[in-house]
């Protein structure tokens, strides 16, 4: 065997050799990553609403809000059952949203364990009432830094509208149209308090702090999140939607 049949040889084994050594590594990182590093930071990892918001909690949301709608329905059912019943499809069929408006699998949320929504209850698509569960975990959280008590109501202003956006003159159909927006004008605490975003907003700083901490906590979960720094319309509250676009103002 010549000379140069050995090295073209013994460089292929040397190659292979550096790639089994390459992908021994790899798995081993991945073995120690899934082992050591909490599922809500790994994206590749399903949604479990028990962990904290994470590096990929967002994405994970998302990803499930692709999958089929029964896997959003068995998790709202398993973890969050006890605040949400199925919604029954709507599909208008006359007037300006005909066959556009409505939705085909949504779930009527009335709150949560520990904190009810005022006026009353909203129907959500699946993936909204699983976003909300986990941010209104996250807010009362912040009620109980900011002011030493939990979070007892939220107020808002519904999800439902079979209407098109405002004030970005596009003319597309808002998230409102098929019950995958949420709009919230106020939280209440356990006191009776009313942090009134309009107000709050600018105004009383231990108020505004809250307000802020609660849009930064809604920004890791919802794909879009508009408060009153985004326009004059959101003043008075917060817009959250699971809709396709992304924004946080």
């Amino acid at each position: 065997m010549s000379r140069r049949l050995k090295r073209s040889r013994g460089e292929r084994i040397w190659r292979w050799f550096i790639t089994l050594l390459f992908l021994g590594l790899l798995g081993c990182l991945f073995w120690a990553t899934n082992k050591y590093v909490p599922g809500q930071h790994l994206p590749w990892k399903s949604l479990d609403t028990s962990r904290p918001i994470g590096w990929s909690t967002k994405q994970q949301l998302l990803r499930m809000s692709l999958s089929p709608s029964k896997t959003c329905m068995d998790l709202a059912r398993d973890t969050v059952g006890y605040e949400t019943i199925p919604a029954d499809p709507k599909r208008p069929t006359t007037g300006a949203g005909a066959d556009i408006c409505g939705w085909d699998v949504a779930r009527v949320v009335y709150g949560t364990e520990d904190v009810d929504f005022a006026p009353g209850e909203s129907n959500m698509q699946c993936p909204l009432s699983v976003a909300v569960f986990l941010w209104q975990r996250e807010v009362n959280d912040l009620a109980q830094k900011h002011f030493d008590q939990p979070l007892a109501k939220i107020h808002h202003m519904g999800t439902y509208s079979c209407r098109r956006q405002r004030g970005n003159g596009s003319g597309k159909w808002s998230e409102h149209a098929f019950a995958n927006a949420w709009d919230v004008g106020a939280f209440e605490l356990e006191d009776g308090t009313l942090i009134r975003v309009l107000t709050g907003w600018n105004g009383d700083r231990k108020q505004a702090n809250f307000l802020r901490e609660a849009r930064k906590a809604a920004c890791e979960l919802f794909r879009v999140t508009l408060s009153p720094d985004y326009n004059a319309s959101h003043a008075d509250h917060f817009h959250l939607d699971m809709g396709p676009s992304s924004a946080c103002r």
